[in-house]
């Protein structure tokens, strides 16, 4: 008897020349496409394409959207955020607000304290940057985890809705994500958002709860919860540039 394995998604790194740029881009076939899509983030120009879609149908695509393409991808480059340099007087989010970092020597067992505008970590050298960007993350995640469970247990009873887990995600992809076993991931970079970009990641993955899909339904629950949602996401993929910066 002969088995056949179904057909897999396959990936590849490719490039191409429109007006005169050399454009890298991911090719992404899929037997589960039926169309072709394409993307453009912080990761580049991203063609996800049918299994057996020919290569010359995609590269003329992609010169028929040269121009298109090519505006994209200045928007994205003027867009990207200077990474963060881990000294005194670097300005780092929370909540939505702009903090200072204060730096001062210390034992390394000081916890960080947010106090008025400024978070004061103390490091035995200040001048170890990793080691701040150590400290300082770990204190974002705690931060993240009180705030996103008290968001969680304000939502959920008023959704008619239990998790079984919830757990911090390190995703650079997403801000959350939600299974078929009822568990949900929020991203610890959230956390420098403002509340209500925090509230509209909450009632997204709790909804999912209910509707494990982007149906109407689920769309309408959302809406249910938090009318405003609109807003939310729109700053929050403005913003999400800045916040990935940790």
């Amino acid at each position: 008897m002969a088995f056949f394995r179904k057909p897999t998604a396959v990936a590849e790194s490719r490039s191409i020349r429109l007006d005169g740029q050399e454009v890298g881009y991911r090719l992404k076939r899929s037997p589960r496409r039926r169309t072709v899509g394409l993307r453009i983030d912080r990761h580049g120009v991203t063609v996800s394409a049918p299994l057996k879609t020919s290569l010359s149908y995609l590269e003329d695509l992609l010169r028929q959207r040269a121009g298109w393409l090519l505006a994209k991808l200045d928007e994205w480059r003027a867009k990207q955020q200077a990474p963060l340099t881990w000294q005194h007087g670097a300005k780092l989010l929370f909540l939505g607000s702009e903090v200072a970092l204060a730096l001062k020597v210390g034992g390394a067992r000081h916890a960080p304290v947010l106090e008025d505008d400024s978070l004061h970590v103390a490091v035995p050298d200040p001048a170890d940057a990793a080691a701040v960007q150590r400290k300082v993350e770990q204190w974002y995640r705690c931060q993240a985890k009180l705030h996103f469970q008290q968001r969680i247990g304000h939502y959920a009873p008023r959704m008619e809705l239990k998790i079984a887990r919830f757990a911090l995600s390190s995703a650079r992809t997403r801000w959350g994500s939600c299974n078929s076993r009822g568990e949900i991931r929020l991203n610890w970079r959230l956390i420098q958002a403002p509340i209500s970009q925090i509230d509209y990641v909450v009632v997204h993955e709790l909804a999912h709860l209910a509707e494990l899909n982007h149906s109407p339904r689920f769309w309408a629950i959302v809406e249910r919860h938090l009318p405003q949602y609109r807003d939310a996401h729109s700053a929050l993929r403005r913003h999400g540039e800045r916040y990935h910066r940790l």
